[in-house]
């Protein structure tokens, strides 16, 4: 974990930016980087907020001793306060996209005699969190309802992009001017929220007429690519993560041997395979056969054969030079001739975005500064 490309490429979208805050996302482990490391770096970069999706991880933040801005968003809002009533005392800020959540988080803070400081979310064509557009003005009432009694302050007002990966798509023109107009409704209710948040890592890049007061890093924070067409090298931005391996087992099979389980592959010639003790249950996705995605020796070369459990394998060549001990690098940084999560994404159909959430608590974490 490359913690100065992290703060590099903060920097980056920092300057990019026309919004007054900068919200570093680093749900997930902070998308498999370690959650502590990465928001203190994010924050000495230039970020100002930081963004969990559960409540466990703005706590974990909170009890080390982290005091910017937090806003989480996924929970299940129950009376019986618990992690809830632990995030309204440590001064977490709460996502809403429905009156009885506002209710739950209300009746918590008033227990607790504490405002609750709250972000209104609106489903502007997710379908996922938040209120759909015909429930909007409940929510606003009910907010603001709350707000008269006490309970509550409403910070915020945001909402997700359906085609956030797509800055170009038309349905993001369209959103964000349904974003707009709850906006207006929220300031007509009586309500004063100042921060309206809707760019993510792509429309950051793309769109800076959808920045608003704050914008939302995720993938382009970590270096990678937050859609299909944009390269992160084109913007500056380094990966900050790389896994790496030892060659543990350098062995010589004649022509006609089967490779792994089920014999999925076999040589057609003698070839030299290089055993690499990582695999399923550390991440590395069973997809991934077949391509040539590692580099050992100085060159890439293919995975052979069906990922196992804690081991894969390697087609070295039918000659090597390498060697027992030398190390295999999964993916990294391009510019160092890696293949990146975001080549490995597309290997097994997906983004890179899956392949670094899927690294597991195992590896071994080692953070650095610069290469």
């Amino acid at each position: 974990m490359d913690l100065d490309a992290i703060g590099h490429n903060v920097g980056i979208l920092r300057e990019r930016t026309r919004s007054a805050h900068l919200m570093a996302v680093v749900k997930g482990n902070a998308y498999g980087h370690g959650l502590l490391e990465t928001a203190r770096t994010a924050l000495a970069a230039g970020a100002d907020w930081l963004g969990t999706a559960q409540l466990s991880e703005a706590l974990a933040l909170r009890r080390a001793g982290i005091t910017a801005p937090i806003l989480a968003w996924l929970y299940l809002a129950t009376t019986s306060g618990g992690a809830m009533a632990e995030a309204v005392g440590n001064d977490v800020d709460i996502s809403l996209g429905s009156p009885a959540q506002l209710e739950v988080v209300a009746g918590i803070a008033s227990g607790l005699g504490r405002t609750a400081f709250i972000h209104l979310e609106l489903d502007s064509g997710l379908s996922r969190g938040g209120a759909r557009r015909e429930d909007w003005p409940a929510l606003v009432a009910a907010a603001r309802a709350a707000e008269l009694s006490g309970s509550v302050t409403v910070r915020g007002v945001w909402t997700h992009l359906a085609w956030a990966d797509v800055p170009a798509h038309p349905a993001n023109t369209a959103a964000v001017a349904e974003f707009e107009e709850a906006v207006r409704e929220a300031f007509d209710a009586g309500l004063a929220p100042t921060l309206r948040h809707v760019a993510s890592s792509a429309n950051i890049l793309a769109r800076p007429e959808f920045h608003f007061d704050m914008v939302r890093a995720g993938l382009a924070m970590y270096g990678l690519s937050p859609a299909e067409h944009m390269d992160p090298a084109d913007y500056g931005l380094r990966p900050a993560l790389s896994v790496t391996a030892p060659v543990v087992l350098v062995k010589h099979v004649p022509a006609g041997t089967g490779v792994s389980y089920e014999h999925r592959a076999i040589t057609h010639e003698s070839r030299y395979l290089g055993l690499i003790p990582l695999g399923y249950a550390d991440g590395i996705p069973k997809g991934i056969s077949g391509s040539s995605v590692v580099m050992v020796g100085g060159q890439r070369v293919p995975v052979i054969g069906k990922v196992c459990m804690d081991q894969f394998m390697v087609d070295l060549g039918h000659e090597t030079s390498v060697r027992v001990g030398e190390t295999a690098l999964l993916f990294g940084d391009p510019a160092a001739g890696a293949a990146s999560a975001d080549d490995w994404g597309a290997a097994i159909n997906s983004h890179g975005d899956e392949v670094i959430n899927r690294i597991a608590p195992r590896l071994q974490r080692v953070y650095t500064h610069g290469r």
